[in-house]
């Protein structure tokens, strides 16, 4: 049975809650940021062609009723490249990749999406309109800086911090990389790469789960499920991010466990946790499930 150390002599407790506080502090901030999870407000795929957008019934791409014009514009694909053609007199900027802002546009404007980069933006008053791209296909991700979702939100859950659950694994490598397809809640599938299984062993019992390399090459990403999956944690698992393994050994810190975008908004692409990363343990580390809302008394 393979041995990992549950917390390395060279961090202290002190030194490890401190840096847990931290990383709690920059997810909230994350979270609630004007164009973080929270704010998202619609989702639409898009079609070959024009796609009406603004607040109308029959909007193609239909806006918040209050947040813009009945009829703003189109997006327009064509070959997978998507431009924003304003109608006349709409109150639309823009803001590329880069943060060059156009405070109005009154010309069509070719979109960069989010498949390699940060995708530019359109603005209508509280709105951002972002174009992402998966497995080929195109959507628009609307984001709401004033939607009740953010403005209401109540906060972050958590166990308390334990030095029990910052586990150093052991990395059994696959030769070669493992090739993983995480599927989504929409049916589309990602795929990925797994180093190796992080194993690792817990009263007794080892453990094992399968970590993928993370879009940017400089991270693992887990997805996994375990039994407080059934009653204070979120039921479809939870996420965690590692650094790269070094020395044939992975931190598997399950204090920063949070909860997927899908916890908070149902406008959000989440993967679902692979079979192989389900535990037969408690985690009681890292986030709860999300807080209700406030009950609002009129």
């Amino acid at each position: 049975m393979i041995k990992a150390t549950t917390f390395p002599d060279s961090l202290l407790p002190q030194a490890h809650e401190a840096l847990v506080l931290a990383w709690r502090r920059a997810r909230l901030s994350r979270l609630t940021a004007a164009d973080g999870w929270l704010s998202l407000a619609g989702r639409v795929w898009l079609h070959e062609g024009d796609n009406s957008l603004g607040t109308d019934d029959d909007a193609d791409v239909k806006l918040p009723q209050g947040k813009a014009d009945a009829h703003l514009g189109v997006l327009r694909v064509r070959d997978s490249a998507v431009s924003f053609v304003p109608a006349q007199g709409a109150q639309v900027a823009v803001r590329r990749a880069g943060n060059a802002y156009q405070s109005a546009v009154h010309e069509p404007v070719l979109l960069t999406t989010d498949a390699h980069a940060a995708p530019d933006r359109l603005i209508v008053g509280s709105l951002t309109l972002e174009v992402m791209q998966r497995a080929g296909e195109l959507a628009v991700r609307i984001r709401d800086a004033q939607s009740a979702t953010r403005v209401g939100f109540p906060g972050l859950d958590y166990y308390p911090i334990s030095t029990r659950f910052r586990i150093v694994a052991q990395l059994q490598r696959y030769e070669p990389v493992k090739a993983l397809e995480l599927a989504y809640e929409s049916g589309r599938v990602e795929p990925y790469v797994s180093p190796g299984a992080a194993v690792f062993e817990l009263d007794g019992v080892e453990h094992r789960l399968d970590p993928v390399i993370d879009g940017n090459g400089e991270r693992l990403f887990v997805l996994f499920w375990d039994l407080t999956s059934r009653d204070q944690s979120y039921g479809a698992g939870r996420f965690l991010y590692a650094p790269m393994p070094q020395d044939g050994r992975v931190l598997l810190d399950f204090n920063q466990a949070f909860n997927p975008p899908c916890a908070f908004t149902p406008y959000a692409f989440c993967p679902l946790t692979p079979p192989q990363n389900r535990l037969a343990l408690r985690i009681e580390a890292g986030e709860k499930r999300p807080l209700d809302p406030p009950v609002q008394v009129l």
